[in-house]
């Protein structure tokens, strides 16, 4: 909290007293964006602060990713899904477009998983049962076959009973 162990508001003050000073510094610009992130769980300002150093020059590839990521921990997909695609469209290294490709295939699973647990909802209030199989919820009419991530694994349930990635998927 402001104020509290390690005065992290002071920190921020003095980052950005010395990036006023230095504007075209990145690390001063990515260490507020930590703080932003460790220090008040405040993923979108964390976020708007890499992509800002990423955009500084001289900074490396692998910042804007960290912004895109922080994104998606927020929970703001669509706003992860934008920077990812961005860095997959201009990323001059294969394995940050290969990075980007892959991060997109899980933002769209993460999607479809928050969709398929309306519909394990929906089969558990039709039916009161809490245990069931794709086949059941297939038979019931509330999906057409065994859903399958964008990497071609089907989804499963885990010993809780959630829908949930394969434990096997390219995307895991």
């Amino acid at each position: 909290s402001p104020g509290g162990p390690g005065r992290p508001d002071l920190a921020i003050e003095l980052l950005e007293k010395g990036l006023r000073s230095q504007p075209n510094r990145w690390e001063l610009a990515e260490d507020i964006g930590f703080v932003w992130y460790w220090w008040f769980d405040d993923h979108e300002r964390a976020a708007s602060w890499f992509t800002r150093a990423s955009r500084m020059p001289d900074a490396p590839e692998w910042l804007a990713p960290i912004a895109a990521v922080t994104l998606a921990q927020g929970g703001n997909r669509d706003s992860s899904r934008q920077l990812w695609r961005e860095i997959a469209r201009t990323a001059e290294a294969d394995w940050l477009r290969g990075t980007a490709t892959l991060r997109l295939s899980q933002l769209d699973a993460m999607d479809q998983l928050d969709q398929l647990r309306m519909v394990e909802d929906r089969y558990q209030e039709r039916t009161g049962r809490d245990s069931f199989t794709w086949y059941d919820v297939i038979d019931e009419g509330l999906i057409p076959g065994v859903p399958v991530d964008p990497a071609g694994s089907a989804y499963v349930f885990s010993e809780q009973g959630l829908v949930t990635l394969n434990p096997r998927s390219a995307l895991n």
